[in-house]
């Protein structure tokens, strides 16, 4: 299959992650540039929002978002040779419940691990966010599906 034939594009991509008043701002800021190609990381501005938790405890809700085809297919390049087989295994068991509207896959990675240069999917609240928003031209069946595993992140 070509990338002409997946009848998808690639919009762009944000991260998300939450670090509480005993994390390393940095460290976690570098954890979130771990899901990046080295080449990528430097350049990219992750913005902090200073919030409130419910009881009063500061928290910073970090945010990147990168946009166009090519760097969105830099990443997901860059994970697909990250990520570990088992792991995408795994996705593409659940891959299903991962796909939410709006074309979007949504991942969730372990953050202590992103941080020790470990791409590793997780469930777990303590993670960081990632979204990958495809437009899809014309709809059908599994397209999505077949667009992710074009892009390498699911092993069946």
């Amino acid at each position: 299959m070509t990338e002409a034939e997946l009848k998808t594009n690639l919009k762009d991509i944000k991260i998300e992650c939450s670090a509480h008043a005993t994390e390393d701002l940095e460290k976690v800021k570098q954890a979130m540039r771990m899901l990046l190609p080295e080449e990528m990381r430097e350049d990219q501005e992750i913005k902090v929002i200073k919030l409130r938790g419910h009881a009063g405890n500061p928290i910073n809700l970090l945010k990147l978002s990168i946009e166009g085809k090519s760097n969105v297919k830099r990443i997901l390049a860059y994970l697909s040779t990250e990520m570990a087989d088992f792991d995408k295994e795994i996705l593409n068991q659940e891959l299903d419940d991962r796909l939410g509207e709006e074309n979007c896959l949504y991942l969730r990675f372990n953050k202590q691990d992103a941080y020790r240069e470990e791409i590793t999917l997780d469930s777990g609240d303590n993670t960081i966010k990632l979204v990958v928003k495809f437009v899809i031209y014309k709809p059908e069946p599994g397209l999505l599906r077949k667009a992710i595993k074009y892009y390498g992140l699911i092993k069946e």
